[in-house]
């Protein structure tokens, strides 16, 4: 096999995946030529990935106050749903930038959503930088983790994503986390209303099972 046709297997497997994970959004018309669509989407998906970058990265700042804002429109949307969400947003109170936010949901302290990114070092994903949503169960892999594992493949139906495990040797060190992960240009585009529904989606789906699982 060539290096051009190489090459273009793996943009291709590289672009299902994103588009698997909702990272690439498809909108059909009426009578649309769904294959052709598809086939117009890759191509400029495929013009953006091989473009020379000169965009400098997001300031801690900005990342925290972008958060924050999704954070504020996604407990907007929860709580229409009956779901109450509340977090510590150290920036807002003292002015310290943070590069992580976690969300409380229910009492126990131990279990809780974040909302942060994340490079991988290791891993199908290494080297991309993701806006990435956590639901942190670590300590609870019989009473928690390992049920709701058997829900996943419901849970990503209802959701239209892939949730992500840690790796196998972290894991191993008692941290038990579910990850939906979101291209990073939702940041760099600061498509804050695609972040808040996208974590609001992955709270409402993931909380009725936490329910039922106990976790109060």
């Amino acid at each position: 096999m060539s290096n051009f046709l190489r090459q273009y297997a793996a943009y291709k497997e590289e672009f299902l995946k994103e588009l698997k994970s909702v990272n690439v959004t498809v909108n059909l018309k009426n009578n649309a030529d769904s294959k052709k669509v598809v086939l117009e989407l890759f191509e400029e998906w495929l013009k953006g990935k091989t473009a020379p970058r000169k965009s400098q990265p997001m300031a801690n700042d900005s990342f925290d106050s972008f958060l924050d804002e999704v954070l504020f429109r996604a407990k907007k949307i929860l709580l229409a749903r009956g779901i109450r969400i509340s977090y510590l947003s150290l920036s807002q109170q003292i002015g310290i930038a943070e590069s992580w936010k976690c969300i409380k949901v229910f009492g126990n302290d131990t279990i809780f959503y974040r909302i942060g990114k994340t490079k991988p070092r290791k891993g199908p994903h290494k080297g991309r930088e993701y806006l990435v949503f956590d639901l942190v169960m670590d300590g609870h892999k019989k009473q928690v983790f390992v049920p709701l594992l058997q829900k996943k493949d419901r849970i990503e139906s209802s959701l239209g994503a892939s949730l992500e495990r840690e790796l196998p040797q972290v894991e191993a060190t008692g941290k038990y986390r579910l990850k939906l992960l979101l291209s990073y240009e939702v940041v760099r585009e600061k498509n804050i209303r695609l972040a808040a529904r996208k974590l609001a989606d992955f709270v409402g789906t993931t909380k009725p099972y936490l329910d039922d699982l106990g976790v109060l």
